[in-house]
């Protein structure tokens, strides 16, 4: 190990000067024959420790074989941490490429990433695994997290066409016109960034270059959902676009819309977003303003009741169970909102100007 050590070390040294780079050859050859498990040039290893060692062999002679135990301890300690150091650099490379966040876990520890809600895993992370004896576990998720993040790869250099994706009962947003591209968002109600995003689709006046429609995810994790009552506006959403469906409703704006555009651009009376409202609103208070909402929207008692009536219903559910599959499975995305459109998928929040270039 004191070859491969002091191969990075005279490597590192010869790079700002000159005197050094007379040992960098033979440096690499004993590195070299190290990493090949070859046994190394022990000339070299012995002047490296010689040239340590001398110092102390003058002072402390005694001393000398143990700080020779030490030289090499620290040296496996250095090459362990240099080889954790490149394999960590490599993988936050890797999963920013394919997830656009360094972090697959937690997207908003990555200062790299867009500012997004993080979907995280079910999985437990490495050190969560091995707080709980599971070290097994814990390098059986690493390397299996790593290996999906490859086998995403391809998925990454392809051209999406987020026509492919949209809902059975899409609708979208000022209604669908011919000659028009479709951009897909995938969105959390309760997501603040998806609230910004919606607001930077309006100021960048990307719905009209496109025809903009989404896939409503709730985040879940094992402690339930993200936000209390994303799941009940998702319900909402998805059972006003299978009312409209229905009633071969879905050429302008719809009911769906409206809400989204309360959710995310309103207040109510005191001056609270409607967003943060909804966040922590009680599940009877949600489902009523949800109701007040279609009716401004323009539908009767008996539409809204009927809506209503589909939101609890099994094909709604399935409609949501399905939904998720699209995300998890098909986009494989772990950062709400992220969306599709201009044949790339968008990661995280994208600001006004960046859909102004995805529009031209």
């Amino acid at each position: 190990m004191v070859c491969i050590v002091a191969f990075v070390v005279v490597l590192v040294l010869s790079a700002v000067s000159a005197k050094y780079r007379r040992l960098l050859g033979r440096a690499w050859g004993c590195f070299a024959r190290r990493v090949t498990l070859r046994p190394c040039d022990t000339s070299f290893r012995d002047d490296v420790k010689s040239s340590l060692l001398a110092p102390l062999a003058v002072r402390a002679p005694a001393l000398v074989k143990p700080a020779s135990i030490a030289i090499e301890v620290v040296a496996w300690v250095m090459v362990l941490s240099l080889i954790v150091s490149l394999y960590l650099l490599g993988r936050s490379g890797l999963n920013l490429f394919v997830y656009g966040t360094c972090d697959k876990q937690d997207t908003q520890s990555c200062a790299l990433a867009a500012e997004a809600c993080s979907i995280g895993s079910e999985t437990p992370g490495f050190w969560e695994s091995i707080g709980r004896g599971d070290v097994l576990g814990a390098f059986g998720n690493e390397f299996g997290s790593v290996g999906q993040t490859i086998a995403a790869i391809p998925s990454r250099l392809k051209t999406w066409d987020a026509a492919e994706y949209t809902a059975a009962n899409a609708t979208y947003l000022g209604g669908y016109r011919d000659g028009l591209p479709v951009a897909l968002e995938v969105l959390d109600p309760g997501c603040r960034f998806c609230a910004e995003l919606f607001r930077n689709i309006e100021e960048s006046g990307f719905a009209d270059t496109h025809n903009v429609t989404y896939l409503a995810y709730p985040i879940s994790s094992g402690f339930g959902s993200k936000f209390p009552n994303s799941p009940l506006v998702a319900s909402y959403l998805a059972a006003t676009q299978a009312f409209e469906a229905e009633r071969a409703g879905l050429s302008g704006t719809t009911g769906d819309w409206y809400i989204l555009e309360q959710l995310f651009t309103g207040q109510n009376a005191a001056g609270t977003g409607w967003q943060e409202w909804m966040n922590e609103a009680d599940a009877d208070d949600a489902r009523a303003r949800l109701q007040d909402w279609l009716r401004d929207a323009g539908y009767t008692d008996a539409e809204v009741t009927a809506i209503d009536r589909l939101a609890a219903s099994d094909a709604v559910a399935e409609t949501l169970a399905h939904t998720r599959r699209v995300v998890e499975d098909d986009i494989q995305t772990v950062a709400i909102p992220t969306l599709i459109a201009g044949g790339r998928l968008h990661a995280g929040l994208a600001d006004a100007d960046t859909l102004r270039d995805i529009g031209r």
